[in-house]
């Protein structure tokens, strides 16, 4: 069925044509828009002034995307795609219409890809396609690509191991399933939350992995699947950083195909044995030097594993000072609190422990709800107990790479936060009605930034450079059909020297 649509925008309405559709994949209604016209009154009649024809003026267009585009091509990532694909899907060029998607997502709309490759532009039903089609979870097209190129990534940028670590979107809806409160979900205004897992090359911080899961899951429960996925993309032996939130002694067993590195969480009750036992290795017989700081280390095996103590006098500490005027300062806002007037015992309660948050276990607190007051003193030996372990860290492996360059590793292991720093900006807000739409935008999100990535470690610059010195790039499409770069500035001319492009 067609008809006609016309959206009034102030003084000027705009008139579609709508053609409603049942798509035959997914038995939904769908509805096509095409633009007809603006409707003007003149001389006492209306008339529909139709819309300029783009391919006889002149047009400058972006050429970011293009560059990534190339940077896909020329990586080989492109063609893997291509490969994958092949007998897959109905989609004409579904592979380059993902790439084009994902360097849209990180560099806008507006760009020069479609003049380049001969493909026409994506209507809105072409790239719900492309979309659903990634997001489809059986078959697993995200894993399915993910597998193609993870190896390529892996032996040009892999030599020294990967990173991996968990990140929380804030989700903005209701509908979506993944989106279950997450850990913070009181902390940020009760927005939902959608947990996101990423793996990344410790050279230039590189994706070869990405999972959303849902938001209430944590860390230490994401390990056994993402050791499952590793062997799936037919990754073995490769040295992995994490972060304590991720240890546990089972997550241990079942990475024993990988090199790890990790630290052991303060809870555990070895982290406290491990320090005690070793209150006297600060002297010279344990001490290294780390730049310019003096750190002390000693270490202990245990069933097959390596634990190694470290103890660092300055970070300590600067630990000790932030931690005790925090303290300070929580106790001078109590003092406030004893002297309000609060509306209910409930009010009150709130109040102490949203004030004490983080500080909960080392304050103790009586309340007295007839006469809406509360008092409190410190826990000392809780206090003890917590400050004795500011300065040290305890790193577990399974490898023999020496202590100090397992500090160096274990430390260095931002290159995963630096990348969801870079990736989240273009993701949030976040709003998705399904899972499928999740994993989709996701992966085109995380594609587009991997692009970049490869951009900026081959050239040697930082992420945040190579984003703006691309995003400079301009094309001009003349009447005649003929379309040249705008001149380029030294910078922009060594970032494609550099990836031997030529757009």
């Amino acid at each position: 069925m067609t008809f006609m649509r016309k959206l009034v925008r102030g003084s000027n309405v705009y008139v579609y044509e709508v053609r409603s559709y049942r798509d035959r994949d997914t038995g939904r209604v769908r509805q096509e828009a095409k633009y007809i016209g603006k409707e003007v009154e003149k001389d006492g009649k209306k008339i529909l002034i139709p819309p300029v024809d783009r391919k006889g003026v002149r047009m400058v267009f972006d050429s970011g995307a293009y560059v990534l585009y190339r940077t896909a091509q020329e990586n080989g990532i492109l063609w893997q795609f291509e490969d994958v694909l092949d007998g897959f899907t109905r989609i004409r060029d579904a592979a380059k219409k993902i790439v084009i998607l994902a360097a849209e997502s990180v560099m806008g709309p507006g760009h020069s890809i479609y003049i380049h490759t001969g493909i026409t532009e994506m209507s809105d039903k072409e790239i719900r396609d492309v979309i659903d089609l990634v997001g489809r979870k059986n078959p697993d097209t995200v894993a399915m690509l993910e597998r193609s190129i993870a190896p390529l990534i892996l032996r040009e940028f892999g030599s020294s191991g990967i990173v991996y670590d968990l990140s929380a979107i804030r989700y903005y809806g209701n509908g979506n399933n993944p989106a279950k409160y997450g850990h913070y979900y009181h902390l940020n205004g009760e927005n939902r939350e959608i947990n996101f897992l990423l793996a990344v090359t410790r050279k230039g911080g590189i994706p070869i992995h990405q999972r959303p899961i849902a938001g209430s899951i944590p860390s230490v429960s994401t390990v056994s699947i993402f050791n499952d996925e590793l062997k799936d993309f037919g990754i073995s032996s490769i040295l992995i950083v994490m972060d304590r939130g991720f240890y546990s002694s089972d997550n241990i067993k079942q990475l024993n195909d990988f090199y790890v590195v990790t630290a052991l969480p303060s809870t555990v009750a070895m982290h406290d044995e491990l320090i005690m036992e070793n209150r006297d290795m600060e002297n010279s017989r344990n001490y290294f030097q780390y730049g310019d700081e003096t750190v002390f280390l000693r270490e202990k095996r245990m069933h097959g594993l390596r634990y190694i103590l470290f103890f660092s006098p300055r970070l300590r500490t600067k630990k000790l000072e932030s931690f005790y005027y925090t303290l300070s300062e929580k106790e001078k806002n109590l003092d406030v609190l004893k002297g309000k007037s609060f509306h209910s015992s409930k009010d009150m309660v709130k109040s102490v422990e949203e004030e004490l948050n983080g500080f909960n276990s080392l304050v103790e607190l009586k309340y007295d709800f007839k006469g809406m007051k509360f008092s409190y003193g410190l826990k000392h030996k809780a206090i003890q107990r917590r400050t004795n372990r500011f300065g040290y860290t305890v790193l577990i492996t399974n490898t023999g790479i020496a202590a100090n360059d397992l500090l160096k590793i274990y430390r260095e292991k931002d290159a995963v936060e630096k990348s969801f720093s870079h990736i989240k900006p273009h993701l949030e807000p976040f709003f998705s009605r399904s899972e499928e739409g999740t994993r989709a935008r996701m992966f085109l999100t995380v594609l587009g930034y991997t692009l970049l990535a490869i951009i900026a470690c081959k050239c040697g610059i930082s992420y945040n450079q190579a984003l703006n010195t691309i995003s400079g790039m301009r094309e001009v499409v003349y009447s005649s059909g003929a379309h040249a770069p705008v001149e380029y500035t030294k910078e922009q001319k060594e970032i494609l020297e550099k990836l031997k492009l030529k757009l």
